[in-house]
């Protein structure tokens, strides 16, 4: 049953989800520097809020990177003639 299986047939709904991935991890960073900005009331300081934010940055970017170029493989897989 996989050999008959085709790839194609959910290739462009696999792109799909994969730039959903991408911007679910770019929702949760947004949400990780928003919960790490210095505040006037205390907590953290300017220079603790950037290292979290470029610490959270690094593996953000890394992750959406990898599913971008994932996209770019599907969509050129959905694109090839049968």
């Amino acid at each position: 049953m996989l050999a008959t299986m085709s790839v194609r047939k959910y290739a462009k709904l696999a792109a799909l989800g994969a730039v959903g991935v991408c911007v679910g991890v770019l929702g949760l960073y947004g949400l990780i520097a928003f919960g790490s900005r210095p505040t006037a009331d205390g907590g953290i300081d300017g220079t603790h809020a950037v290292l979290a934010w470029i610490s959270a940055a690094i593996p953000a970017a890394a992750i959406i990177a990898a599913h971008l170029a994932y996209v770019k493989v599907l969509l050129d897989e959905s694109k090839r003639p049968t």
